[in-house]
């Protein structure tokens, strides 16, 4: 029940940074799957030899989200019927050099994974496609 911003999710750009991790190339974007555009999050982590690729998103209720202010208004959005959503982040990364194959292998991956889950299940992980 408590949606305050000490309970926020923490974003892999923060905690892979407190790990010591440079966290580079953050970008947004949308990864079209059979059952709609999901928006996604892609950042590029380093730390030494260690290159990972990550895509991520965040689902507010039956909302993904990929920036703080899309986060904020589906929490609203909630709030004013009086419901206080559940929220979590979905993460999907790699060890990769190449991150554009890391980067497909990570749409496959998902695809996959939406396509096996259950309509429940595939909402609760991506939030209602067109919602």
């Amino acid at each position: 029940g408590n949606q305050s911003d000490s309970m926020r999710v923490h974003e892999p750009e923060v905690c892979y940074a407190t790990q010591g991790f440079d966290v580079s190339d953050s970008v947004t974007g949308t990864l079209l799957t059979q059952y709609g555009e999901l928006g996604v999050k892609r950042l590029i982590a380093v730390q030494g030899n260690r290159n990972e690729p990550i895509t991520y998103w965040v689902v507010v209720g039956d909302k993904a989200t990929v920036t703080g202010l899309q986060q904020k208004f589906a929490q609203l959005r909630y709030g004013l019927t009086g419901k206080v959503p559940d929220g979590f982040l979905v993460r999907v990364s790699s060890i990769d050099r190449d991150r554009q194959a890391a980067y497909q292998l990570q749409e496959e991956f998902i695809k996959s994974m939406l396509g096996a889950m259950s309509e429940k299940d595939r909402a609760r992980i991506s939030g209602r496609f067109g919602a």
